[in-house]
């Protein structure tokens, strides 16, 4: 009897532990990149109790695979801090408003604090590098995106996308094995849809074929993508192997290697008398495998480490040709403004050029482009112009620094900094090995911008978002900007996507024009030394705010305000350049707001068509060349390891 009142209650202890998360909905959105990385968007729905601290995603067997630019938001609009090394030990109150990375044993987990009770939404989204491989025959790649483990989503669906372009069966194919539901093609997107809740130990492993020319992978592997990581994938699932043109079913497979293996024992057992002689000749031809194979690794061996040696003295060479220089001190300063004052044009080449910084004995150019420095750059160039103010007045009794937005006016219509990189980059023809950049800007919903994806038009749709946001008093504060987007995502979406390919998912390594790059970095050259530059002239002085701008974008401009003071400590005279610590840092509330409200515009947006996908293919049984999913199966695949809410 006592047995069994122990039983009862640690079966009601664990009922309550599991009851204390309940994973309602998961909605996972994919895009592939050109370069084979993939942006992926998870948005969980969950019922969280009064127990736990974090929800975890766990990535083990990732390979070559990374798992970078984590971030997270949740239903309170809370942008999270992200930690490099997080701290599992905290309480749930040290970690609300948190999340980071940690390591384990296995591999990596990223972890975000789950903070108050009730029906909370988190939207986690991150990198993973290198997830579409290129083949001889085929790219793509076999990924677990989910492995339930605890509080098992009550409905998951997953959408993959490309960047540039639509998926369908013309150009891809997709099986799915772990979970009972459904696959296939809708809308430019190809699908995983589980058909109802799913149970611990339950994965959405896909198995996605490109065509050649669909991608650009960065990993090159020369092998069939059809005989190893297809075949691997499929074998032992409910898919027919000769329907995936992988010759005979599996079953039919497996008999005939059975049968092939009970007449070579039957063969072994009727000539006992010359086990001896076998056993010596497969002696030597073991030994013969292993020196053939030894000799094959080291060939192998030498011929990558010459690949990587004439890589790197290629791209040197290639550095040398653009820069006239293979040293970063050895450059010349340039002293104007770079492409005729085109900052955003600036700050993309900058950026480009990355990667290339090793090539010139740096490990990297000591610059910092993205949206932040965006919204820093052209609020410091709006309040030069006047057309944001600091102001003072009272909010709920309290004094309050608010900010005064001028109405903007819209600018004629100009050239997109597109459009200019493509029409002034150098031909491949004329630079040899030529590896450098490729900017563009190819989606269609930027149609809308079209003639305003410059510095002018930025600036006006950032002063007309303060604007609006303002209300009718033109006074704002950064919590009016936040419930302002808050109420107008889908507005404001589109402008979130044309910032963020700006800033983050537009620069490639084809084309480069030189003259470009010689001004560009050498007016970061000399932002940076700027405090050692032996004279400034008059001329030159009149310029200092443009300078704080661009500085602003390169993400360098606390050290270039420091220098500014040792050449010009007059305050007035410095006043007169430049706003001072005290204002800019007045400011600073306001860009990180606009950040803040980019973010949430861009994944509100995201979320929203996961779901109207799901409600749609939840009701219906085919669409776009769909089928049922695989259970068995999936060998092979990256990924996995659980996730869920402790």
């Amino acid at each position: 009897m006592r047995k069994t009142i122990l039983l009862i209650s640690l079966c009601l202890i664990a009922s309550a532990a599991m009851a204390q998360f309940t994973l309602e909905r998961l909605f996972m959105h994919v895009q592939l990149h050109r370069d084979g990385s993939a942006t992926v968007t998870e948005t969980r729905q969950a019922q969280i109790g009064d127990q736990g601290t974090e929800g975890f995603i766990t990535f083990n067997d990732m390979g070559d695979i990374e798992v970078r630019d984590l971030q997270v938001w949740d239903d309170l609009k809370t942008t999270y801090v992200t930690e490099d090394d997080w701290d599992i030990d905290r309480s749930r109150a040290e970690k609300a408003g948190r999340c980071g990375y940690h390591p384990t044993d296995e591999g990596l987990e990223i972890c975000w604090g789950i903070g108050e009770p009730g029906n909370r939404k988190y939207v986690i989204r991150y990198t993973l590098t290198n997830l579409v491989k290129a083949y001889d025959d085929y790219d793509g790649f076999c990924h677990s995106f989910y492995e339930a483990e605890n509080s098992p989503a009550q409905k998951a669906l997953l959408a993959i996308s490309l960047e540039e372009d639509t998926l369908s069966r013309d150009n891809a194919a997709i099986w799915t094995f772990g979970y009972h539901g459904e696959k296939g093609f809708s809308e430019g997107k190809c699908y995983a849809a589980a058909e109802g809740a799913m149970n611990n130990g339950e994965d959405i492993i896909v198995l996605l074929q490109l065509e050649k020319g669909v991608l650009d992978p960065a990993v090159k592997v020369h092998d069939s993508f059809t005989q190893t990581v297809k075949r691997d994938a499929l074998e032992d699932s409910d898919y027919n192997l000769e329907d995936a043109g992988l010759g005979e079913n599996v079953s039919v497979q497996k008999t005939r290697q059975a049968r092939m293996a009970a007449l070579r024992r039957a063969e072994a057992s009727s000539d006992d008398d010359g086990w001896f002689d076998d056993f010596e000749t497969d002696s030597i031809i073991l030994i013969f495998l292993v020196i053939i194979g030894f000799i094959a690794f080291v060939i192998f061996l030498i011929a990558a480490i010459i690949s990587v040696f004439m890589t790197k003295r290629r791209l040197k060479a290639l550095f040398r040709q653009l820069f006239d220089s293979d040293k970063y001190d050895d450059l010349p300063y340039y002293r104007d403004l770079p492409l005729g004052g085109n900052l955003l044009l600036s700050g993309i080449t900058l950026s480009s050029l990355e990667g290339f910084a090793a090539y010139i004995d740096r490990a990297s150019f000591g610059s910092k482009f993205g949206l932040q420095q965006v919204y820093d750059a052209f609020i410091l160039r709006m309040i030069y112009k006047k057309n944001i103010e600091l102001a003072y007045d009272e909010v709920d009794g309290k004094p309050c620094k608010l900010f005064r937005i001028s109405e903007p006016v819209k600018p004629a219509a100009g050239k997109d900094v597109t459009d200019i990189m493509e029409s002034q980059a150098i031909k491949k023809s004329e630079l040899k090995d030529n590896e450098a950049i490729d900017y563009k800007v190819t989606d269609a919903a930027m149609n809308q911008y079209k003639g305003y994806i410059n510095d002018a038009g930025i600036e006006y749709h950032l002063q007309k978002l303060l604007y609006d946001a303002a209300g009718d008093d033109h006074l704002l504060q950064p919590d009016e900007l936040k419930e302002y987007v808050e109420n107008n995502p889908l507005e404001f979406r589109p402008f979130g996507i044309l910032m963020s390919k700006l800033t983050s998912e537009t620069i490639k390594t084809k084309e480069v024009n030189k003259d470009h790059v010689l001004q560009v970095v050498g007016f970061l050259h000399y932002l940076q030394d700027f405090s050692l530059v032996a004279e400034h002239n008059i001329e030159e002085t009149s310029l200092w705010k443009e300078y704080l701008v661009y500085a602003s974008i390169y993400g360098i401009a606390e050290q270039v305000r420091r220098d500014m003071k040792k050449i010009a400590p007059d305050a007035a005279r410095l006043d007169d350049l430049m706003p001072t610590e005290e204002l800019i840092s007045d400011f600073e509330p306001l860009s990180q707001a606009l950040l803040n409200t980019v973010i949430f515009a861009y994944a509100y947006q995201t979320e929203q068509e996961q779901h109207d996908i799901y409600e749609r293919h939840s009701s219906s049984d085919s669409g776009g060349g769909s089928g049922s999913s695989s259970y068995s199966g999936g060998g092979g695949h990256s990924g996995g390891g659980g996730s869920g809410f402790r």
